[in-house]
């Protein structure tokens, strides 16, 4: 199963400890000025998923852009954002990951 089908499969029915081992062990997430570990990200995570609507959003909004054994490309429209997320994968784990949030009003292409 694709990492993509993988996070479909857990933010459609939320289990922390699957969505942790779709991650390397040795996973970094940057955002912007931002870097967390494994366990920082799946806290994060975790409360987003229970105190908001953030697993249905992500699967409702979230395209697959570009996948191949290396890296995936995901993209989705956040209110007035674009939001652009790459992950850089190893033995079939998200091993890193990187986000870019762009105003709609400035991109290129809009979802």
């Amino acid at each position: 199963m694709s990492v993509f089908k993988q996070y479909q499969s857990v933010f459609a029915n939320w289990d922390k400890e699957i969505f942790k081992n779709i991650h390397h062990d040795d996973f970094l997430f940057i955002r912007e000025t931002e870097l967390l570990t494994l366990d920082e990200h799946v806290k994060v995570i975790d409360n987003a998923v229970k105190t908001t609507d953030f697993a249905e959003q992500q699967n409702r909004n979230m395209v697959l852009i570009h996948a191949n054994e290396y890296v995936e490309e995901y993209r989705w429209r956040d209110n007035d954002d674009i939001v652009t997320v790459v992950f850089l994968l190893k033995n079939g784990k998200t091993w890193r990951q990187i986000a870019n949030r762009v105003p709609a009003a400035e991109s290129l292409s809009v979802l």
